[in-house]
């Protein structure tokens, strides 16, 4: 009788499928995107979760023998939490960050994704999406998105304050500006508005440890990070003392910005911004999204429609504005039948339909037909984005070197240089000689 049982249960499980008895099971880590899927209602402000709980269950849904499973991993615990995971050969099979290193490939850890690639695809991908992840003579990257959340990119710019000034924003959005009219500009936009005999609304505020926008200003003047090999760091030339000065100056000698630079980050600039303390923002597209999220969600009271505008640049030369794309990469893998199903999944993720999902965010994506649909019914977002593309097409340019270039290594000196310089003790020069002090004893130890 157990003779006969053990026969039964072979013959039932010859009967199963081999997709039934063991399922493809594919990792996923994604930094935090709060993308509305699907059918998300309109009148509520997606998480970090919705968007890849969605396309985890749809695409297990489209191919019943895979198990998806997704991790979101937050932005400044990304880089340590995947170093440690390569280190213990636990990395994911897929995930899309807010870095990557291309020494990644030297070291045998990605797959190129050539193979996979279809013509369509190549021509509807951005050449500068594509180019991202080519190294060695392939393709390693799944282009998603282009162009950044606009720090270090753009301005925004309430409009309401500048007419109040007298000033031609059209004119600033269109032609740009100098960095002598931005500071004339800046003046106009700074005033006491309760009458008390003390300034309270400036034109812009800065912070420490907001570097994109800061570091705008350092490549404006003429400085660069490095050589042109990314042997040393040089970020302490004239020009890029001139830049960080610059910045100063706005805060102690024109006093258009509030001080207290070494002690506020991003979101205090954001926050003065939304609340019209000042009259500049910073970000493209997708921070004009931030104010609608944040008025869903209650962080904001009022929405209200700044327009983007150039950063300012020296008379006679091209500004600066950080650009990037980005995707989704894959790791090695060993078994070919899960190769090919990650591949599919990556495909899936960067497909018409769910790459225009990012128009929730108010991101350009790294396809051209899907960004010739977006924000078809919203004048406004389409006039924004269309700047947004035509500055970045115009100027932009790369703030932190190559994907193999240690920035997350040597930011928080950077930081700490700011923090010296806007707090007044130590001078532009002596902070940006310290920086690159320290940033060049970090390439020398790894290198």
């Amino acid at each position: 009788m157990k003779r006969f049982g053990v026969i039964l249960l072979v013959l039932v499980m010859l009967m199963i499928p081999i997709s039934a008895m063991a399922k493809i099971t594919i990792t996923w880590w994604i930094n935090p995107w709060r993308i509305a899927p699907p059918g998300f209602p309109s009148d509520k402000a997606p998480t970090e979760e919705d968007f890849p709980k969605w396309a985890a269950e749809e695409f297990m849904r489209q191919n019943p023998g895979v198990e998806v499973k997704y991790v979101v991993v937050g932005n400044s615990e990304y880089s340590q939490k995947m170093a440690a995971a390569i280190a213990t050969g636990t990395q994911p099979d897929i995930f899309k960050g807010p870095v990557w290193d291309n020494r990644w490939v030297g070291a045998g850890l990605l797959e190129p994704i050539d193979d996979y690639l279809t013509q369509e695809e190549i021509d509807d991908f951005y050449e500068i999406a594509l180019e991202s992840g080519y190294v060695n003579g392939k393709h390693y990257i799944w282009p998603w998105n282009l162009g950044t959340n606009g720090m270090g990119t753009t301005m925004l710019l309430y409009t309401p304050d500048f007419e109040r000034a007298g000033v031609d924003w059209q004119k600033i959005v269109n032609e740009g500006w100098t960095m002598e009219e931005f500071v004339e500009i800046a003046k106009k936009l700074t005033w006491d508005s309760n009458g008390d005999g003390t300034i309270d609304h400036y034109a812009i505020s800065f912070g420490a440890k907001d570097t994109h926008n800061i570091l705008n200003f350092l490549y404006a003047f003429g400085g660069e990070l490095t050589n042109e090999d990314e042997t040393i760091v040089t970020f302490n030339t004239p020009q890029a003392v001139a830049g960080l000065q610059f910045v100063i100056d706005l805060v102690e000698k024109h006093k258009v910005a509030p001080k207290g630079v070494e002690a506020m980050g991003i979101y205090d600039v954001i926050g003065n911004f939304h609340a019209h303390r000042t009259s500049i923002g910073f970000g493209g597209p997708y921070e004009i999204g931030r104010i609608t999220r944040y008025v869903k969600s209650g962080q904001l009271a009022e929405e209200f429609y700044p327009v983007i505008a150039p950063f300012p640049h020296i008379e006679g030369q091209n500004g600066a504005s950080y650009t990037s794309a980005s995707g989704f990469v894959v790791f090695r893998q060993k078994d070919a039948e899960k190769r090919d199903m990650v591949m599919k999944f990556a495909k899936f993720l960067t497909n018409k339909e769910n790459t225009a999902l990012l128009e929730s965010l108010i991101y350009l994506t790294a396809r051209k037909s899907v960004n010739e649909l977006l924000f078809q019914n919203d004048e406004y977002l389409n006039e924004q984005a269309q700047t947004f593309a035509r500055v970045m097409d115009e100027t932009g340019r790369d703030f932190f070197g190559s994907q193999s270039f240690p920035w997350a290594q040597i930011d928080k000196f950077f930081v700490s240089a700011l923090e010296g310089a806007f707090s007044l003790t130590q001078t532009p020069q002596l902070a940006l000689d310290g920086f690159v002090l320290e940033a060049n004893r970090v390439l020398q130890r790894i290198r």
